[in-house]
């Protein structure tokens, strides 16, 4: 079993997920260098995945078409700024990522600790009760949250705690009572799982609208996608989605912890890095690269490229090429 992959750029954390069947686009909202591990683990018929970060990350992208996501935050106490999917505040007691026509649309508090479970829609039909058992393909499941009860979450942060740290021949203090792992430790894993589900469609309510100014947040990082080097200010933005200073404002705050003006900003300083990244040392200039993004004063702009990402353009230029830099 390989150990924990550590990261320290969100480039290399994609990198990861991909070797995991993941592809997500990510971008760190939070100043400081970055730091975090990847763990995953196969457990009889789940995949596994722990990530643990130390800047708030936004996570977008679609999700596997062929199994079922299920994810659960791992981290015991609750972040001044929330962990947010599509905009909802995400508490304790939530089981999340379950709509499989959905994409993923993830803003995580500054530290993060995250499971993520991968399985066949059929998987937990063994371990549920009922005409049927569970199946992940059925109706109950296109809500992409689900509540579960308290000793539900307790029980199953323990598990999947122990679970990986049984995998990586280590146990974890403070996270509960471990489960019996006597050579397949899914035999405990994935009957609380079963239950933690099933109750959990009993305690579910009617379907719940979208938070308000989530959708007007998604199109504009959409266009902002699609138009890179354009020059952006805040009334190009309004008249994009026809809407006033203050509801643009409010629902970026919202939703993404930062103003739309920030928070596009570290989007094009996201682009410069990964132009520095994907160019020869000796093939651009970084002032030229910079401006192209529409930084045009350069020791504004390394100052703010610096603060991001704790170090200099200069120095992420000079390690594309050397040892360890892949």
């Amino acid at each position: 079993m390989a150990p924990a992959q550590r990261f320290e750029a969100v480039e290399q954390l994609e990198t990861q997920l991909r070797s995991a069947g993941l592809d997500l686009r990510l971008s760190q909202l939070s100043n400081g260098r970055l730091n975090g591990s990847l763990f995953f683990s196969r457990l009889g018929p789940l995949r596994l995945l722990r990530l643990q970060a130390n800047r708030r990350l936004h996570v977008a992208g679609g999700k596997p078409r062929d199994q079922r996501m299920i994810a659960l935050s791992l981290h015991p106490h609750s972040s001044a700024l929330p962990l947010r999917a599509h905009g909802t505040r995400i508490g304790a007691e939530v089981l999340f990522g379950l709509d499989p026509r959905g994409e993923v649309h993830l803003s995580t508090p500054e530290r993060m600790d995250l499971a993520l479970l991968l399985l066949e829609p059929t998987s937990l039909t063994p371990w549920s009760d009922g005409p049927g058992g569970l199946d992940l393909e059925t109706a109950p499941f296109r809500a992409n949250l689900l509540p579960i009860a308290t000793h539900h979450r307790v029980a199953l942060r323990g598990h999947l705690l122990n679970a990986l740290s049984f995998r990586e021949g280590q146990f974890i203090v403070g996270a509960g009572p471990p489960p019996p792992l006597p050579g397949r430790p899914e035999g405990a894993l994935m009957p609380l799982l079963a239950e933690a589900l099933g109750h959990g469609l009993e305690l579910q309510g009617a379907p719940t609208r979208p938070p308000a100014r989530i959708a007007l947040v998604k199109q504009l990082q959409d266009w902002v996608m699609d138009h890179p080097e354009e020059p952006i200010s805040l009334e190009t933005l309004c008249q994009q989605v026809h809407v006033g200073r203050r509801c643009l404002i409010q629902g970026f705050q919202e939703h993404l912890g930062l103003g739309p003006m920030a928070y596009f900003k570290l989007q094009r300083l996201h682009g410069v890095r990964r132009a520095l990244l994907g160019a020869g040392p000796d093939t651009v200039t970084i002032s030229g690269l910079a401006a192209s993004w529409g930084f045009l004063n350069p020791g504004h702009f390394a100052r703010d490229y610096s603060r991001l990402f704790g170090e200099l353009p200069s120095a992420t230029r000079a390690a594309v090429g050397s040892p360890g830099s892949g």
